[in-house]
Order: C-alpha cells, then structure tokens, then sequence
C-alpha cells in the first residue's frame, strides 16, 4: 500500500508499506480520508516527543471496513468513522466512564501505532462507527475535532446561557464556537489574530470578534462582559494566549485549557486565587463524546464541512507545508488516497 510517511522532521514521504494484518479484536480499514490535526503538524515540526519517525501520521480517519474478525458486528463493506483514542477499558478511569484518561491509552499515529494517511489502517473494532449515507467525508472527518468541543462545553458546565470568550479561531475554536451557539449561547467573543479567521468566526455568530494585535483583548472582553465572562476557552496553547483566557475571566470564572503547544507557562495565580476562577484542563474526549459528536453531525445540527479542503495524499507534504505558512479559514485539510 502507499503510507505518507514521517521521516524526520519537516520530511514526509510517500513510500510502499506492505498492508497491516489485523490481530484479534481488530478490523483492517480501507481508508477514505484523514485530517490532518495540529498535533500532526507538530509532529511534523518534530515538536512531538511520542511521534517519532518513521511513522505515518494521521487519526482522524474515515473508511470503509475491509476485514473484521468474526466477533464484530461490522461487516465488509460498511463505511464507518474511527474513534482513534483506544483505552485499556479496564483501568479506574475507564471503570468511571473517563476514558480519555486511561492510564493506558493510545492514539493512532503516534507512540508506534501506525495512523491513517496510507492507504489502509488496523483499528480496534470497538472504536469503529457506523455512517449514515448522508454523512459525507467533510462531515465525517470533523467528528474526532468535533468530539473536543463536546467535551470542553461538558467540562464547562455550559448547560444555561453564559458569556464566553474563545481564544483562538482555528479548527477548535471555531467548532467550539459552533457548538456554543448550538448549545444556545448569544454572547460568545473569540479573540484571533488571523483576519480569515476572524471573519469566518463572524460568519458563525461570534458576537465580538477581537484582534489581538489591534486591541488588548482582556480590556475589550471586559467592556463588552462587564467583570469578565462566565468561561473562557483557550484554544491555542501558548503563554500568552493562556494568560489572556485568564485575564477575560470574570470572578468564580470558568477557564478551560485546551491548547497542547507551549509544555509550561506562567500565569498570575494571585488573581486565580483572590479570585476563584477555576482552571480546568481538557484533553480529548470520552466515547460519549465521540458519539454525541457523530450523532451532531449526522443529523445535521452543525455542518462545518464549506470549510473544509480536500487534498489528495500524494500531496501530503505540501499540504502540511501550506498549512504552516497560511494559516486562513480552511477548518480542515484531509487528504484522501
């Protein structure tokens, strides 16, 4: 088969691997299309201490069954999505529903696990979900980052209307931005550098619309939100995107860490304690998750799928080029084999 495959950092090849043979409890997937996350591009970067080359990238697949073992209630032929997070199922955090957290838990495309941009790729049977026809590839490939979302407004507790802020109007932010509004929520700000991006996140419904390097945006959160907004959402990972999440709280806030990029940061924990503002952070999904977003888009409640690009994968290495050097309002790039 064909596999993009990383090499060593900034290098992506297309190379000839032979077809992973499924073990026990595993079905071989014929893939249809993967999209290309921002943990991939750091991969890429060589900025991912657990993706070490040469290893194929990708999980956030869609495909089609091509073998299962006689256990599994898919059937050849059967188009499905992959939940790419695989836990162990047995350890005290799956026990409480909570795996995202397993203490054994793996991802596709990465700690040698190979991923999805090839042309075929072996995943635990229990991780597969059926598609409806209506599903397209643009739809189904947002359910993994979708999945995020879902998870974050969980954590959040966003169940009443509340002020929020997003920082950061790349895929994440703009999904949460989606979904918030979904979900019934009218006040949300999102704080972007971007100028695609910032106007994509108008397009959705963003009620305020920040540009950073216009504006100091904790002080423009705070005239729009007066005391400063029940969540904010930090979608980028950096320092100073963390400080400013914290800085547009308002008193006994809710701040929701999502982004991975910067490993530390430092934040003003005077103001954190004086002023009770919980820090939570959110690491992927449950599989109540995974499902809940797949039941979204499914029925059609939230279609993010203008905004995403197709590429084929032979194109990989120039598509993961693009994206590092203009950044727009392309939600997703997904490469198809």
């Amino acid at each position: 088969m064909k596999a993009l495959v990383y090499t060593q950092p900034g290098v992506l090849e297309i190379q000839d691997w032979p077809v992973p043979e499924p073990s026990e409890g595993q079905a071989l997937v014929k893939v249809e299309g993967v999209g290309i996350c921002g943990s991939d591009i750091a991969g890429f970067e060589g900025r991912s201490s657990r993706r070490v080359p040469p290893l194929i990238l990708g999980h956030e697949v869609v495909g089609t069954v091509a073998a299962a073992d006689g256990g599994s209630p898919l059937r050849p032929g059967e188009r499905v999505v992959v939940n790419p997070l695989q836990s162990c199922g047995s350890c005290p955090a799956c026990a409480a529903g909570n795996d995202n957290l397993c203490e054994n838990w793996r991802l596709l495309g990465m700690d040698r696990v190979q991923g999805g941009f090839a042309d075929y790729v072996t995943v635990s049977s229990s991780n597969l979900h059926p598609l409806a026809p209506n599903v397209t590839i643009e739809r189904a490939v947002m359910v993994e980052p979708l999945a995020n979302s879902v998870h974050v407004m969980r954590l959040a507790g966003a169940g009443q209307l509340q002020t929020i802020v997003i920082v950061g109007g790349g895929t994440q932010g703009i999904l949460a931005l989606m979904l918030a509004r979904h979900l019934g929520h009218r006040r949300v700000a999102v704080i972007e550098t971007s100028a695609a991006r910032r106007d994509l996140a108008a397009s959705r419904g963003a009620s305020l619309v920040i540009d950073p390097h216009q504006t100091d945006p904790a002080a423009a959160v705070r005239e729009w939100a007066p005391g400063g907004t029940d969540i904010a959402i930090e979608a980028v990972g950096l320092e100073s995107t963390r400080q400013t999440a914290v800085a547009c709280a308002r008193k006994g806030g809710t701040v929701i860490m999502l982004g991975l990029h910067d490993q530390a940061s430092g934040l003003d924990f005077a103001t954190l304690v004086r002023s009770e503002i919980r820090v939570l952070g959110s690491f992927a999904y449950t599989a109540r998750d995974f499902s809940r977003s797949l039941q979204l888009l499914t029925d059609g409640d939230l279609d993010p799928s203008p905004w995403v690009r197709i590429r084929p994968l032979a194109d990989g290495r120039r598509a993961f080029e693009d994206m590092l050097r203009r950044p727009d309002a392309t939600l997703k790039t997904v490469l198809v084999p």
